[in-house]
């Protein structure tokens, strides 16, 4: 277990405070001081410093009785601007070998260099780049059991690469420490395998992602060790004092294949994907992130369907955002999901369809709600653990529903509203309205009726509930429905109370 922790504890080394001009003992040294405060031990089997320039080598990076990360050897080189070159070896790798498993990590690069310089308030940074970086990993551990015999051996194998791979690391000290990274890459690719003979099945994907950019800041609270977290209240003290999490991401085009083999839905699939961008946030006041591409095309082939599957979408967008530690100020909370021009192949509509009963427009989603709410979901994750059963409840006080839309088989249902909750009994009471708009329902029934989807009996029922709560529109096949919440609990559906 404790070799999976020492990668991400490899960024705690590259920390400490920067001197106006480093040197090579000094950003070794601080490798080694940072990683006892990280619970590693930092070593090299011989260490030469002559001239400005340390030679290191069977540099090993591990927690106390693991195997940990090798580096071959070292190189760091001062430079006249103060700064130190910092030169890995060719053999870098970790043996990730545990109890019932085994597995190693190697990664092999083509010129990577880091250098080690001042930054701004104090703040060490580490620049890097490398033609390319190549990760490859390998893993066994038992394959799936369903009677308790061995089943042999389960395997994964693959390699995650960088091409033109550049970017940053940086530490500010102050009040609360601050970690920036940034990689930017004009590709990344992966080929994974992974194989297990007890469900008799193995899978196999290749990647590749182009125009790549990415950031990340984390501050930490100089007040309380990571480490030290031990529960909800914990984590609660450390996001006051100021814990805070924030990235963005940004690529261009993806391509790839996928296969998989078993008993039950064999397949092979190809893809390809527009750009995207991608947004994320948290800390004490919010969590949010957000998500757009420009469209997917997924091509799907498998004997368990007897015709090749081809989907298509435009533009996808999802987003989520939460208050966390809001109780006595509201927070913000939405929930966002775009999905447009959704296409299938005309032989995979067949199936369903073989007559054409169903129009083949293009289908639309569109869910667009926000509010603010009172909550504390740390008190509240703190509570169940303490295992207290009176804890004050989350409560909203707005709800605007900026857009419902559902376009699908040539019919159209579509929603806005906005409410107000009062909070003074037992639940929250909603006070506001709704508007909704369905438009082509009937063709749709008639539709489903004439594939053999549903019957006559079934459109009856839900035939009399439209009819029941809604009402003509202004054009044909369209029904319209005004759905209101008042105070004391009232609902109303186009004038005629229901509650």
């Amino acid at each position: 277990m404790t070799t999976y922790l020492t990668a991400p504890a490899l960024v705690m080394l590259m920390g400490g405070t920067a001197e106006a001009a480093l040197t090579a003992d000094q950003v070794w040294q601080s490798w080694k001081n940072a990683g006892a405060l990280a619970g590693l031990t930092v070593s090299a089997a011989t260490e030469n410093s002559d001239g400005g320039v340390l030679t290191l080598n069977g540099v090993k990076i591990a927690p106390e009785g693991s195997a940990g990360l090798t580096i071959s050897d070292m190189v760091m080189t001062e430079q006249s601007d103060g700064s130190v070159l910092i030169a890995p070896g060719a053999d870098i790798g970790a043996d990730t070998t545990g109890e019932g498993t085994a597995g190693s990590v190697r990664l092999t690069h083509d010129g990577l260099v880091m250098t080690a310089r001042e930054g701004e308030a104090g703040a060490l940074v580490y620049d890097y780049a490398a033609a390319s970086l190549n990760v490859a990993f390998t893993s066994s551990y038992p394959a799936t059991s369903f009677d308790g015999t061995d089943a042999g051996e389960a395997t994964s194998k693959g390699t995650v690469g960088f091409t033109d791979l550049a970017g940053s690391y940086s530490d500010t000290p102050g009040a609360n420490r601050a970690f920036g990274l940034a990689l930017a890459a004009s590709k990344i690719a992966y080929d994974i395998n992974s194989g297990d003979p007890g469900l008799q099945m193995t899978t196999a994907s290749i990647s590749e992602t182009t125009d790549v950019a990415m950031s990340a800041a984390v501050t930490l609270p100089t007040t309380i060790s990571l480490l030290a977290i031990a529960s909800s209240a914990d984590f609660g003290k450390a996001l006051e004092e100021g814990l805070a999490v924030a990235f963005t991401t940004k690529q261009g085009a993806s391509s790839g294949t996928a296969s998989h083999e078993d008993q039950i839905f064999p397949y092979q699939m190809t893809f390809n994907a527009g750009p995207g961008e991608g947004t994320g946030e948290f800390n004490k006041d919010r969590f949010s992130v957000r998500s757009t591409g420009e469209g997917l095309a997924v091509d799907l082939t498998s004997s368990a369907v007897p015709v090749p599957v081809k989907v298509n979408t435009g533009p996808v967008e999802v987003g989520m955002t939460a208050p966390v530690m809001a109780a006595e100020t509201a927070g913000d909370y939405g929930l966002t999901l775009k999905l447009s021009g959704v296409t299938v192949n005309e032989e995979t509509w067949a199936l369903l369809d073989p007559g054409a009963a169903l129009k083949r427009d293009p289908a639309d989603l569109s869910i667009d709600v926000a509010g603010k709410a009172k909550v504390d979901f740390i008190a509240l994750m703190a509570a169940e653990e303490a295992g207290m059963t009176e804890v004050t409840p989350p409560a909203p006080e707005t709800l605007d529903i900026r857009d419902l839309t559902l376009k699908i088989a040539g019919a159209a249902f579509t929603g806005v509203g906005a409410f107000t909750f009062d909070n003074s009994g037992i639940a929250p009471m909603p006070i506001g309205e709704a508007n909704v708009t369905l438009t082509g329902g009937n063709a749709l029934i008639d539709g489903l009726i004439a594939t053999g989807i549903i019957t006559e009996e079934d459109a009856m029922g839900v035939r009399m509930m439209m009819g029941g709560f809604m009402s003509p529109g202004a054009n044909p096949d369209e029904l319209t429905s005004k759905i209101e919440a008042k105070a004391g609990g009232e609902i109303t559906v186009n004038g005629q109370r229901v509650q």
